[in-house]
């Protein structure tokens, strides 16, 4: 268990149609998911059996110590019944006590799909899993806290929100200054804190799992995705549009290309310095703000008060893979950094 303080820094922001969770002061904090598939055209959900308390529940876990809460979520599915899934839209945030009444917990949950795994229960914790229908699931959950995830999937397949494709947003980690640099800028790399804070970002991305990756040249951002690339894989590309002095110098050739990239159907990753992070959060900011029919608010993207990310931090944004790439979810995340 951690100090409330800090767990509050966890999670900036998670927002979709139905949810908007903004950070926790829980004493107890747990992550978890809802698995998912489509078997012969319907909506099953991945339950779990625990022999501990005879219920049945959905994966999830307490925070491990220097973790983020997408990272319980991923670890958990993994170690429970044997699924390396990514995270896909949230599905908002069970709060209640616990049995002695001292202390409030939270579990925060995200949809996760299944295509070609097969569950396989840790045998210690989980005894059985079980494929069932929304409504069959219904009746098996022993906890009717447990249904409020489950509505919430429920309703986003109805509205065509849950089968989904990532898109994230890197800002470089922190570099030294460049005032203490005397040689090409373009070779600048990180500081000591920005190499920590790569690492972190690469546990934390692994929930997301891109495959895609753009970078600028510049060797911080290189180093920033590095130990991503180098433990989960991905291809990187180098590419012109993310370089600071081609989107000065040809922003509307920025936000072209960024159109193009978004409109990908594989998890993409795009890293770059802070002046190019900020101008990508507005043009996504103003795609959000031109759709008539958002169902997420432009200012989950950008305000003035939160006009960046910090370095290290991510913006992940779902597109329905059903709705021409509709934005769906806007979440921000910080590494977690001792």
């Amino acid at each position: 268990m951690r100090p409330a303080k800090r767990i509050g820094k966890l999670t900036t922001a998670r927002v979709t149609a139905v949810t908007n969770d903004q950070g926790t002061n829980a004493k107890i904090v747990a992550a978890g998911t809802v698995p998912w598939r489509i078997k012969s055209g319907q909506l099953q959900v991945l339950l779990i059996h625990r022999p501990q308390y005879d219920d049945w529940s959905w994966p999830k876990g307490r925070l491990d110590p220097h973790e983020t809460l997408p990272e319980t979520a991923w670890r958990e599915t993994k170690e429970e019944v044997g699924l390396r899934l990514t995270l896909g839209i949230p599905l908002g945030v069970i709060r209640y006590k616990t049995s002695n009444g001292n202390n409030r917990k939270e579990v925060w949950y995200w949809a996760a799909r299944v295509i070609d795994q097969r569950p396989k229960p840790d045998a210690n914790e989980v005894d059985e899993t079980r494929w069932a229908s929304v409504e069959e699931a219904k009746k098996l959950l022993t906890k009717k806290l447990d249904k409020k995830p489950l509505k919430v999937l429920a309703e986003a397949y109805e509205a065509h929100h849950l089968a989904t494709i990532p898109f994230i947003v890197l800002r470089q980690a922190k570099a030294i200054p460049a005032e203490s640099w005397t040689k090409d800028e373009v070779d600048r790399p990180l500081a000591d804190s920005g190499y920590t804070q790569a690492k972190a970002v690469a546990k934390l991305l692994r929930g997301w799992a891109p495959t895609r990756i753009v970078t600028s040249k510049y060797t911080r951002s290189l180093e920033t995705i590095a130990p991503f690339v180098k433990k989960y894989g991905g291809a990187v590309r180098n590419k012109k549009w993310v370089n600071l002095r081609t989107v000065k110098a040809h922003p509307n050739f920025m936000a072209k290309r960024l159109r193009t990239e978004f409109k990908r159907h594989e998890p993409t990753l795009v890293c770059a310095q802070p002046s190019v992070t900020k101008r990508i959060l507005k043009e996504i900011k103003s795609w959000v703000r031109e759709d008539r029919h958002a169902v997420v608010n432009p200012k989950h993207v950008y305000t003035e008060k939160k006009s960046n990310l910090s370095p290290g931090s991510i913006l992940v944004v779902h597109r329905a893979t059903h709705l021409s790439g509709k934005i769906v979810s806007v979440e921000r995340y910080e590494p977690y950094v001792n």
